[in-house]
């Protein structure tokens, strides 16, 4: 929940500690304040919240975070996630690892769109196909699996339905309608991806149909169609993200 965040760092403060962000699927999907909530360091990939390809990672430093780094005195056994090594490599131009320039170049590309739509546009976007991906699938007849107050825009967990499992409804997905969703960690649910290019309608109602009619295939019985209007009705389409 990105709501706890300012609360667990002020009391990561009073301990002494840094507060460390796992920000990749949040970064660019929804607000992420970084200096106002107290996060030292947020780290991010290219991929996910940012819609560009894998390979590439970022991280960023608050002020007292960075002289934390500098002040160690103990070897960084890890050559390449050494900070100060990465920082002379950009700052100094020294040799630190061979770059990644495919990745860093789909990255400025991204970024560059996202600056294109803006960040409050994008956040919008997020919320509002989120919001309507979730109206949908409750009600066709599918449980979310985190209390609302506690849900990302960026992600939708799902239970699964009693008397199947999750890796069969994913399989029928990918095979039949190309159509990947992730499972997860320990407990058989399912989870939908909300990021980037993902919301947008002409994707909201494919993986939503692929969902449903993969979930009947093995069984479950849903009103698929009753889902699909729901999300048609909770969704501002854009003509310009329809396809033929």
């Amino acid at each position: 929940e990105m709501k706890c965040i300012p609360e667990v760092a002020q009391m990561a403060k009073e301990l002494g500690t840094l507060v460390v962000v796992d920000a990749v699927c949040t970064l660019t999907t929804m607000p992420l304040q970084m200096d106002e909530w107290g996060i030292d360091i947020a780290i991010a990939g290219g991929q996910k919240g940012l819609s560009s390809i894998p390979g590439v990672s970022l991280i960023v430093f608050s002020d007292a975070a960075w002289k934390t780094i500098e002040s160690r005195n103990v070897r960084q056994p890890h050559w390449c996630l050494d900070a100060l090594k990465a920082q002379t490599f950009w700052g100094s131009q020294q040799y630190h690892y061979t770059a990644p320039v495919p990745g860093i170049l789909a990255l400025h590309e991204a970024l560059r769109q996202i600056c294109e739509e803006t960040l409050p546009s994008r956040f919008e976007r997020h919320r509002t196909s989120s919001i309507a991906l979730q109206s949908g699938i409750e009600t066709m007849g599918l449980k979310l699996f985190v209390p609302i107050k506690d849900r990302l825009n960026s992600v939708v967990a799902i239970q699964t339905p009693e008397d199947t499992d999750s890796a069969q409804i994913r399989k029928i997905m990918s095979k039949r309608f190309n159509v990947e969703i992730s499972g997860a960690f320990g407990m058989d649910i399912m989870r939908i991806g909300q990021m980037g290019e993902q919301c947008r309608s002409h994707n909201l109602f494919k993986v939503l149909y692929a969902l449903g009619m993969s979930c009947r295939q093995t069984g479950v019985d849903l009103d698929v169609s009753l889902g699909m209007a729901e999300l048609e009705l909770n969704l501002v389409i854009d003509p310009e993200n329809l396809v033929d």
